[in-house]
């Protein structure tokens, strides 16, 4: 009986040991109530006709607290498509990893490799830029995602300040929306621009709790996992476990349970059991720290 399981989970229940383990570390997106409130926020700003003021979003959260999850998650329902009617492909989303320090060249290059087209090592700053203005408007980009914000505050002040302009520039003039990502220190650099200040609406990916809707999470999460019999984790004590050693942010309890399940498998137990936790290959963020600063000394 296998109600318990997803559809595509189920089919790995005879799979070999390297397919049930690819799938477990395939990403996959879990039902829970901030990442769908966030998703639908982002579907407006994509849907939203072009003005001279276009709405742009800044998601804030501790690492590993979900917001490339979220993010990823967005771009996989819009991805590159081609009409026929239309001289290039589509590409409604953009995805950028922010790269150390905010050097313009860089980011211009990240954005043309993206969507695919040509540019020399030796453009100028300024030809990237007109190049990035053509093509944008050629394939129909409405949202720009920028993961890892906080990476712009390892530049120089005027370096931070050419960036955030450039983000601006961009927005007016392609009518596209924003939305950044990173830790705290990517929303106090966005704050030093009034202008950008007012147009990034800040939204806060809190710490888990247990609830409703982290039982709900731990349900969706289990009927992943190729296990022939239910574990019940968000019905037992295991759920208090998981959030309290994965230290609350979501990407460690997806882990965590990952680590625990890849033992269970080598076990042919049918479901999840409390040692499998205990002697899982996981690590806490608070312990994982500790014991680098002591082998760093």
């Amino acid at each position: 009986m296998t109600e318990h399981l997803h559809s595509e989970a189920a089919k790995y229940l005879e799979a070999s040991r390297d397919d049930q383990i690819h799938w477990l570390n395939t990403r996959k997106w879990f039902p829970y109530d901030t990442g769908n409130r966030m998703l639908e926020k982002i579907e407006a700003m994509i849907k939203h006709p072009p003005t001279h003021r276009m709405p742009s979003m800044m998601l804030v959260g501790e690492t590993n607290n979900g917001k490339t999850m979220i993010l990823e998650e967005a771009l996989s329902r819009h991805p590159r498509r081609s009409i026929p009617e239309e001289e290039a492909d589509q590409i409604p989303v953009i995805f950028i990893t922010m790269p150390p320090g905010p050097e313009l060249r860089r980011f211009y290059k990240q954005v043309l490799d993206k969507v695919g087209a040509v540019h020399r090592p030796s453009d100028t700053t300024a030809n990237l830029e007109s190049q990035v203005l053509h093509v944008l408007k050629g394939v129909g980009t409405r949202l720009i995602i920028i993961d890892e914000l906080h990476n712009i505050s390892e530049g120089k002040f005027t370096q931070q300040r050419q960036f955030l302009n450039m983000l601006r520039f961009l927005s007016n003039e392609l009518r596209l929306s924003f939305i950044c990502a990173g830790t705290k220190k990517a929303i106090r650099t966005i704050q030093t621009d009034d202008q950008l200040a007012n147009r990034f609406k800040p939204y806060n990916l809190p710490e888990w709790k247990d609830g409703k809707d982290y039982r709900r999470f731990l349900y969706f999460l289990e009927s992943t996992l190729p296990l022939p019999e239910p574990s019940n984790l968000h019905k037992s004590e295991l759920a208090r476990t998981i959030l309290t050693v994965s230290e609350r942010t979501v990407g460690e309890m997806v882990s965590y349970v990952k680590e625990a399940t890849f033992i269970a498998l080598d076990e042919s137990s049918a479901h999840l059991k409390p040692h499998h936790f205990e002697i899982a290959d996981y690590t806490s963020p608070s312990r994982r720290k500790a014991e680098a600063e002591q082998i760093a000394g």
